[in-house]
């Protein structure tokens, strides 16, 4: 026997305040001389002892009435298989369903989904009247179908019986913790956690052992104990992360076989705008994951989507990824100094470039414009001086140049920050003729850094550090700027970057040389070496201007600067994330955010994306709108803007190319980004079932074969053993308390009787 509430069983000791009362009570024997009545006291005698005997009874009778309340309070139960144990008790229970994409898998007998709800199923099938039962399906996040337990078990089966399989990874932990919160409110005998899962490894991970908060019977069910065998695309990685017009692009593709056999003569396709662009096949040994490479030109500016999709296999989700990619076609860049002949040469030599590190070629002057556009990256440059420029309209220009201005003035100050509201980007060059003072203004609104003391560097100084994955760097080779002929630097200027910004390269000696903020949809790049032709001693500052490095840097910093804009040019996210977009134009406003429908066979947006660089919309792209926008998902969901400027969409529950609409003052702009499954769930090796209930408290794990399992409900039954008996303990108390009130009142008679 085993009590639900034992802290009533201090009641026990009320059973002696009768027998308390009963000895305060008692009386005395007083011996009185009387006449010789020998008869008289052998009959008191008999009489007596029958008194004796009858209060007794009445004592111990009303000591077992209170005994019997207080135990009935503490909820007794017995569990030793006793003929009046055969009737259970109740039974309250939480289902913990794993529907991550992993239970998607196909086994020889079929789905693993399907196979878990069937068990399901049948465990809620056990229950009877007065049973209770909750339902959580399980991913990276609980979603608590019933987050609280309801005798409606018909419900409950009905919600199993509808639920699918989601796009997302496993963690075990958060679903556990949730499951023991809802029990630990139960106040029935049985107590009872199941999960019903593939147990795959990713999702017992980065967490340690779990406590039974909540003192349920833990009961682990895996769906499979076949060996699984998957392919899928684990990344896609482009070769250069700004991306031109007519410039080959390489996308490397990372393909990982998560099997204990070798994989040959497997299918990779590439999709672009809906349509079939190349085929490659490849071969990979067992365990093995791989780097393939796709090459592809894109013709036309804007945004492009597509995806690379393996042929199919048992686990088809995750055979598909997608990706949007900004292709630049135009930039203009407004150059402002005293001396900017050479920067404007260097950012368009013959209004035209090629984008690479060692090479540079050039369309003559009077190629017509539509054919320059259509064969490379157009960067068109116009100059002004920090005069000109305090009254100079702005509206047309993608990226400022501050080439060296010396002062920066109230009304510069004031276009700039104009420019940076607007969401567009600024580069500035710093040198020993700067003033830091009127710079230092602006470090507290959106200049990377504070500006110092000159530095001069004998022997001259070089690039020591920089990050080779940053855009602006990733064209370079690896040895890149400190190489034989990188950029020799005499002076620069001491910085102090601000809490807000990266530092992207240094010097030899840990002098910033690059510092960058973002702002929003504004990247500022402050470069700490001058760009100016002097004469004199302060010539030399640095071999920059003729170094072959300064080209393909400088066009890179534009590019970027001018891509900033796209909020799809450095997000990669997977299904469940958050994603964060910057319009600063249209600052608490709405924008509606629809998923493009994708077939099996090919990409649903037929018809080539809008074509835009900031909120310039091509030809071509107006023309397809329409087309496009009959691609697009009916069930838009509106999100508002935040009054920084800032969108954030967390409905990102499927995989696919999602477009985003915003009305600006100057039409409707349309973004779009891509959304991927976790490759980290393609991996359907399983935690060991043993390790697994030692993680997490489970009394017994499951042993049998799923099917047995899943068909008998003996097994569930047996563990159900037991019955609370407080209702007996109730009546039997009532049925003593009559019994002690007949006594009472007979024996109250009697001595009435005997006194009369």
């Amino acid at each position: 026997m085993a009590f639900l509430n034992p802290l009533f069983l201090f009641g026990l000791l009320a059973a002696g305040i009768p027998l308390l009362i009963h000895l305060w009570n008692r009386r005395r024997v007083v011996t009185i001389d009387f006449s010789s009545l020998m008869f008289l006291t052998a009959a008191h005698r008999e009489n007596a002892r029958r008194f004796q005997l009858r209060q007794l009874l009445i004592l111990l009778l009303r000591m077992a009435i209170v005994a019997l309340i207080a135990l009935a309070l503490a909820r007794p139960f017995l569990t030793l298989g006793l003929p009046i144990a055969s009737v259970r008790a109740k039974t309250d229970l939480v289902i913990v369903l794993d529907n991550s994409y992993s239970m998607a898998y196909q086994d020889v007998d079929g789905v693993r989904f399907e196979k878990a709800k069937t068990i399901a199923t049948d465990i809620l099938d056990t229950l009877r009247h007065g049973d209770s039962a909750a339902f959580i399906l399980m991913s990276d996040s609980p979603k608590p179908v019933f987050r609280q337990l309801t005798p409606d078990i018909e419900s409950v089966i009905a919600a199993i019986n509808d639920t699918e399989v989601s796009y997302r990874t496993t963690n075990v932990q958060p679903s556990f913790e949730l499951a023991h919160e809802i029990l630990a409110e139960s106040v029935q005998l049985n107590k009872e956690l199941y999960l019903i899962s593939d147990f795959a490894q990713n999702g017992w991970e980065n967490w340690s052992r779990l406590p039974n908060r909540s003192g349920a019977r833990i009961s682990l069910i895996p769906v499979t104990e076949n060996e699984a065998h998957n392919i899928s695309i684990e990344e896609i990685r482009p070769s250069n992360q700004l991306i031109g017009v007519n410039l080959l692009l390489q996308m490397n593709v990372t393909i990982a076989n998560h099997s204990v056999a070798p994989l040959a003569q497997h299918i990779l396709t590439m999709f672009i705008e809906g349509e079939k662009q190349k085929t490659v096949n490849f071969s990979a040994a067992a365990d093995e994951s791989l780097n393939t490479i796709l090459t592809y030109n894109f013709s036309t500016p804007g945004t492009h989507t597509g995806y690379l999709m393996l042929a199919e296999d048992r686990l088809n989700i995750d055979n598909r990824r997608y990706f949007a990619l900004d292709v630049i076609g135009e930039v203009r860049v407004l150059c402002v100094g005293e001396q900017t002949e050479y920067l404007k040469l260097a950012l368009n030599p013959n209004n035209f470039v090629h984008l690479s590190p060692v090479t540079t070629n050039a369309v003559p002057q009077n190629t017509p414009e539509n054919e320059r556009m259509t064969d490379g990256v157009m960067i068109l440059p116009t100059q002004c001086t920090p005069t000109e420029f305090e009254t100079f309209p702005l509206d047309d220009y993608d990226v400022i140049i501050l080439a060296d201005v010396p002062n920066i003035s109230d009304q510069i100050r004031a276009q700039l920050q104009e420019f940076i509201r607007h969401g567009k980007s600024i580069i500035v060059f710093v040198s020993s003729h700067s003033d830091p003072t009127s710079y230092n203004e602006l470090s507290s609104v959106w200049l990377p850094a504070e500006v110092g003391s000159t530095r001069t560097w004998t022997p001259p100084e070089q690039i020591g550090t920089y990050q080779k994955s940053h855009p602006i760097f990733d064209i370079f080779p690896n040895e890149g700027l400190s190489a034989q002929y990188a950029p020799q630097f005499y002076n620069g200027v001491v910085l102090q970057p601000t809490p807000e910004s990266e530092v992207i390269a240094r010097f030899a000696d840990d002098t910033p040389f690059l510092v960058e903020r973002i702002q929003g949809t504004s990247a500022v790049l402050l470069y700490n070496c001058g760009l100016l032709a002097r004469q004199g001693a302060a010539a030399t500052a640095n071999d920059l201007l003729v170094n072959p490095y300064f080209l393909p840097m400088l066009q890179q910093s534009v590019m970027y600067a001018a891509m900033a804009s796209s909020n799809s040019l450095t997000w990669g996210g997977h299904v469940g994330d958050t994603y964060t977009a910057y319009y600063p134009r249209s600052a608490g406003g709405k924008a509606s955010i629809g998923i493009m429908a994708v077939s099996s066979q090919q990409s649903a947006v037929d018809s080539q994306p809008e074509r835009f660089v900031g909120d310039k919309v091509s030809a071509p792209a107006r023309q397809s709108t329409d087309n496009r926008q009959s691609a697009i998902n009916s069930q838009n969901t509106v999100v508002p803007i935040g009054e920084d400027g800032a969108l954030r969409f967390q409905g990102t529950e499927r995989p696919g190319i999602y477009q985003i609409e915003v009305q600006t003052r100057s039409g409707i702009q349309r973004d779009f980004f891509a959304v991927n499954v976790d490759a980290n769930e393609a991996d359907l090796a399983q935690i060991p079932l043993e390790q697994a209930a030692a993680r997490v408290g489970a009394q017994t794990t499951v042993t049998e074969k799923t099917e047995a399992l899943a068909a008998a409900t003996d097994p569930y039954e047996l563990r159900r053993h037991g019955r609370e008996i407080w209702g007996e303990l109730i009546i039997l108390a009532v049925c003593l308390m009559m019994l002690e009130s007949f006594l009472s009142n007979r024996e109250s008679a009697l001595t009435t009787g005997r006194g009369q």
